[in-house]
């Protein structure tokens, strides 16, 4: 069964493969925006850290990627203090609890995306806002509302366009326009054009009121009261004890070891233990061997990828902490899983899912960000608004879009979702669940010192995209500004095909993977959008993908 999001997708032009954004530094930071990453680099220039600069840079997104930088959206955080262990903030949306799954279903059962991912009735409990306050409050040097005022101020000046964020709002401004507050700040009579200015001076209101009243004014005050009143007004369900019970989780971060390295993301229900199940199943010499890039090394990935969508089944959604997806990053299960690997072929995967229930939805459309300080404070931070711009709905006078992450659950086992990939049980809906993910913020430590901090927006892309990443430059020695940009690959098992970028500039590699059984499709848009910096021996090298039009910033060594 499959669901119709026509309407909500978007063809991506601006960037290409093959371009790259660079800069090095003795601090560094990598976006989507340039904007935003010059702000980061302002922020350390003025005495603050690596967690000052997160905080200004997830709300200057919200000005310069509105369609993932976020408010009203969540996401997770892994972060890092010399001398500490890596920490997570998990801060996904939280479904309201007067909420019931038959409020999204059709007559004939299936559920509606006109409710799950648009509108007032889409929006689940954002935790933004509670966890970048939080973060600066416990690890920031400066003052929260110095740093708000500055963001605000950008606000009030606005935006000069991209040429991807054109596209998108020209695409999607009739979803835009049904509500009032995003159609006054995202549409216009005419189609945006690059260097076009978007101000928002509503923005820089509620961003001044954090400054004056902090993360209470949000979820207890004049904000929420703002919110609910809006959503209610229009059909939404969330109620001001949803916001004011929302709290922030803090988890223990997962990690494997790959090539003397310790790499460390996020638990369930984020996608670092599918990305991790990856990486274990080729940290072994029938890999290491294969030459990088080769058809032999995709194969091995596309496989290895297969088997791990294969099993997130029983572990990917709003579940007890250090419960099932343990056993699946144990060398004895991927041992076994890698006995399943034909070294020559493809192997279907309805063969390979011989005993499995089909696999589980993954998150939507996100952003990530990646800072590292001269003092080696490190943050990983990957957040979403659910599709691009969220439910669409901007909260009246406020200025900002607030997430359509009821989308991100299941309604009906096997039904496909945005990405094609079918629904799962243990992501259910349920009144005051948080729904899964795929997103999967990844540090990368040696000797307890942080090495690279990295991640990508993308659903089902991001643990596939990180893994050839990670076991690329570990394993085979490949400089991140020579990979991040080269044309990509991608297998989520379901639909059993391997997808390439349009435009794929490795005609050879395509038609090798062919005679090895693989069906090849074009995917019709960029794969990930992938964000890091890199310690180097002359310091920090910043690295942003330009398939978004990110951009690398860094200070002067």
């Amino acid at each position: 069964m499959t669901n119709d999001y026509n309407s909500f997708r978007v063809t991506m032009k601006a960037g290409a493969p093959g371009q790259v954004s660079l800069a090095s530094g003795r601090g560094a930071v990598a976006s989507v925006s340039r904007q935003a990453s010059e702000l980061a680099i302002q922020v350390l220039q003025d005495g603050g850290n690596a967690f000052d600069a997160a905080f200004a840079t997830a709300f200057a997104l919200t000005i310069y990627h509105p369609q993932a930088g976020n408010l009203g959206g969540g996401g997770y955080l892994l972060f890092q203090e010399p001398g500490t262990r890596p920490q997570v903030f998990s801060y996904r949306e939280q479904a309201p609890r007067g909420a019931t799954r038959e409020a999204f279903l059709r007559p004939d059962g299936t559920p509606d995306p006109d409710l799950t991912a648009f509108g007032p009735t889409s929006v689940c409990v954002p935790g933004t806002v509670k966890a970048f306050c939080e973060l600066q409050r416990r690890h920031g040097r400066l003052k929260a509302a110095d740093l708000l005022e500055a963001v605000a101020r950008r606000a009030e000046d606005g935006a000069r366009l991209t040429q991807y964020e054109c596209d998108c709002l020209n695409r999607l401004g009739p979803r835009l326009a049904s509500s009032p507050e995003a159609r006054r700040i995202y549409v216009r009579d005419r189609p945006f054009q690059a260097g076009d200015l978007l101000p928002n001076p509503a923005l820089a209101g509620t961003l001044r009121t954090l400054a004056r009243e902090g993360e209470r004014a949000f979820y207890r005050g004049a904000i929420a009261q703002q919110m609910v009143t809006d959503l209610q007004a229009h059909g939404g369900f969330l109620t001001a004890e949803d916001l004011a019970q929302y709290a922030l989780r803090e988890v223990e971060p997962i990690q494997v070891e790959l090539a003397g390295r310790q790499v460390w993301t996020v638990p369930p229900e984020g996608g670092g233990a599918l990305l991790l199940e990856i990486l274990g199943l080729l940290d072994r010499e029938a890999f290491r061997k294969c030459a990088f890039d080769s058809a032999e090394y995709h194969h091995f990935l596309a496989q290895a990828s297969k088997l791990a969508f294969l099993d997130r089944v029983d572990y990917l959604g709003d579940v007890p902490p250090g419960t099932a997806h343990q056993r699946f990053l144990s060398r004895e299960h991927t041992d076994r899983r890698f006995d399943l690997i034909d070294p020559v072929r493809d192997t279907p995967t309805e063969l390979l899912a011989a005993g499995y229930r089909e696999p589980g939805p993954p998150g939507k459309h996100t952003t990530h960000f990646a800072i590292i300080d001269a003092e080696g404070n490190a943050v990983s931070n990957s957040y979403t608004l659910n599709l691009r711009y969220g439910s669409k709905w901007a909260v009246a006078g406020a200025g900002f879009l607030l997430n359509g992450s009821i989308d991100s659950f299941s309604f009906v086992e096997g039904m496909e979702n945005y990405f094609g990939v079918p629904g799962s049980r243990p992501n259910l809906f349920a009144p005051g669940k948080r729904p899964a993910s795929n997103m999967a913020p990844v540090l990368v430590t040696a000797g307890g010192r942080v090495e690279m901090a990295l991640g990508t927006p993308g659903g089902p892309t991001i643990p596939t995209t990180l893994a050839h990443v990670l076991l690329a430059s570990l394993v085979h020695g490949v400089a991140p500004e020579a990979l991040i940009p080269a044309s990509r690959l991608h297998h989520q098992g379901w639909p059993d095909v391997l997808y390439h970028e349009p435009g794929f500039d490795r005609p050879g590699l395509l038609l090798a993977l062919a005679e090895k059984g693989y069906n090849l499709k074009d995917k019709q848009e960029l794969i990930s959008d992938v964000h890091g910096v890199f310690r180097r021996e002359a310091g920090l090298l910043a690295v942003s993908d330009h398939r978004r039009e990110g951009c690398a910033r860094a200070l002067p060594a």
